[in-house]
């Protein structure tokens, strides 16, 4: 006898998956009215400008702390929409939907189980929420150390790849002349390609295994008891509570870094060390068709991913990087991004060994370079 209710809740998820996907893909924009309302940009909308005036509120021409907090306000909205429709996502199953795709090419494509799928899928959200989960699927003996490695080196490069693209996205949108979902699926499948050369590396190392593992029950059952904890009853309130998430991470997270990225901007300018950078940066960008600033970019984005998001962005509206050059490192940006944070974020609470923190750092170098040579191509 069928279980209408299991059928009708499976294809709820599926369908919120595409919903989900349809909302953040732009495919919705240019339809009719009704349908804008299906689409992020659309339902995001635009600050009105000053009477006389082309401007809005934050106003263009000054690079200082009181102009990046206006900048940083301005794209609280955009977050606060991104993490709100996210939340409601995981609640009506759009992630179980997802995790149920991914567990038929996990195996092959990663040489993972089928049951990291929840865990893949939450990292591509949080790093922080990813990295528990795998530490979990590790103590659980759900996998082995070599899968622990190959896992590391998927999160690591671009941690919380989805949640941390579409909460930069509001940042660095107005600045690209491709679609805004272009970078973020570079992103993910350098993502995967990065985690087989680590595969690849360990196999060649013999490097070696555990081989007592676990079924995927008992982690299943975990994952349930987690979310009734959450007491979220209706969609109203998910999106509430992604909202909330959205106000810590701007405040806590995004603002800081934004003005940190513009301290360091006008602090390089007035020295002269942007001009010092861009000579230096120059013959080594230019392998890849860009100029030198670029290299300024990259180097803020290891240090702090958002920061180098911003930098980016602010670079290009004073006209010092061209919109096809930043579309071209975009993906580089979030590959090589925070590093120095994600090694306690995500190494540290993985427990990875630190004897393969170097092979974690170099993968998102190559991660990055990869990613330029294949935007080149594109773009």
């Amino acid at each position: 006898m069928f279980n209408i209710r299991a059928i009708f809740k499976n294809v709820m998820e599926y369908v919120s998956l595409f919903m989900v996907i349809a909302f953040f893909s732009g495919i919705c924009a240019k339809g009719p009215e009704w349908l804008t309302a299906f689409d992020y940009s659309s339902i995001l909308g635009k600050f009105g400008t000053i009477a006389g005036s082309s401007d809005n509120f934050t106003g263009h021409g000054d690079i200082s702390v009181r102009s990046a907090f206006l900048f940083a306000l301005s794209i609280i909205p955009g977050i606060i929409l991104s993490l709100g429709v996210l939340s409601v996502a995981g609640y009506l199953g759009a992630l179980n939907a997802a995790g149920r795709i991914f567990s038929f090419i996990l195996k092959p494509l990663l040489g993972l189980p089928g049951c990291s799928a929840f865990a893949i899928i939450s990292s591509l959200q949080s790093s922080d929420s990813g990295a528990v989960m795998t530490k979990d699927l590790y103590d659980q003996r759900i996998i082995n150390r070599k899968q622990r490695c190959i896992f590391s080196a998927f999160e690591f490069s671009s941690g919380g790849s989805i949640g941390v693209y579409l909460t930069a996205m509001p940042i660095i949108s107005a600045h690209l002349n491709i679609p805004i979902l272009m970078p973020l699926g570079i992103i993910l499948v350098i993502k995967i390609v990065g985690a087989n050369l680590i595969r690849a590396y360990l196999s060649f190392k013999n490097e070696e295994i555990d081989t007592k593992v676990k079924g995927p029950d008992e982690v299943l059952e975990n994952r349930n008891i987690k979310q009734s904890k959450e007491n979220i009853s209706n969609i109203a309130d998910a999106f509430i509570s992604g909202a909330k998430r959205a106000i810590n991470i701007s405040l806590n997270i995004m603002m800081p870094n934004v003005i940190m990225a513009f301290v360091l901007t006008a602090v390089l300018m007035k020295i002269g060390a942007m001009d010092f950078l861009g000579r230096v940066g120059s013959p080594l960008m230019q392998i890849f068709g860009l100029n030198g600033q670029t290299m300024v970019v990259l180097v803020s984005a290891w240090f702090s991913g958002l920061g180098g998001v911003a930098m980016g962005a602010t670079m290009c509206a004073t006209g010092e990087i061209t919109q096809t050059q930043l579309a071209i490192i975009t993906p580089a940006i979030f590959l090589m991004g925070a590093q120095l944070q994600y090694m306690g974020r995500i190494l540290g609470v993985i427990g990875l060994e630190f004897r393969h923190y170097r092979l974690m750092f170099a993968i998102s170098i190559i991660n990055a370079i990869i990613s330029i040579l294949v935007m080149k191509a594109l773009v």
